[in-house]
């Protein structure tokens, strides 16, 4: 039986559809470039650029920021498994502070950016290390059924949680990103002033 492995195109449109309102930060390279490609240039989308290894790191100051401010939303991050690996020590720090924040890890094996060199992945159980970690929840899917009810599962539990998704090494051709980072922090500070505190009077930026 020939197993078909999950796109990360579809995997981002799916995450995408699931929160269209939620603040979401995205690792740099394929992730960015082809979450532009699926669902465009949007306010709550913030690239982590030139950032490997500091997705997460991002994703929880943002998540401990809005809830000191009163938000009681979830933070997402889209990370991928090289990057997440050289950054993996920010997993213990969410453990113990245990912010609203949900992570998904696109994990595909491999540094695709940089020729398709082999990750240590396949010998990390980032579910287990997070679990290990004392975050809330972890999974590990590998079809879209399986995506979706994590997802709704992840949405409705306390954070932190941790989705790991096993994803083919197929990539959209798409075009490299080349953005000021200034102005991509200011782009999505401007979408958090406008946007958050009409989901929570309490929230001020």
């Amino acid at each position: 039986m020939t197993v078909v492995s999950l796109g990360r195109a579809e995997v981002l449109r799916l995450i995408d559809a699931a929160v269209p309102d939620s603040p979401i930060v995205l690792s740099l390279g394929g992730i960015a470039r082809e979450m532009l490609a699926v669902a465009g240039r949007k306010g709550n989308h913030f690239v982590s650029l030139d950032a490997m290894g500091q997705t997460v790191s991002v994703a929880l100051g943002l998540a401990l920021g809005l809830e000191k401010r009163g938000s009681t939303g979830k933070v997402l991050a889209i990370e991928g498994d090289g990057s997440l690996l050289m950054g993996l020590s920010a997993l213990s720090t969410v453990g113990h502070l245990k912010p609203g924040l949900l992570v998904y890890v696109l994990d595909n094996g491999v540094y695709l950016a940089t020729g398709g060199q082999p990750t240590a992945s396949a010998d990390i159980d980032f579910v287990a290390v997070a679990i290990a970690c004392s975050w809330q929840g972890a999974r590990e899917v590998r079809t879209v059924e399986e995506l979706a009810a994590a997802t709704d599962w992840a949405l409705q539990t306390e954070g932190p949680i941790l989705i790991r998704v096993r994803i083919g090494t197929a990539q959209l051709p798409v075009r490299y990103f080349l953005a000021d980072p200034a102005i991509l922090a200011e782009d999505f500070r401007r979408w958090l002033r406008s946007s958050m505190p009409a989901r929570d009077s309490r929230l001020r930026l």
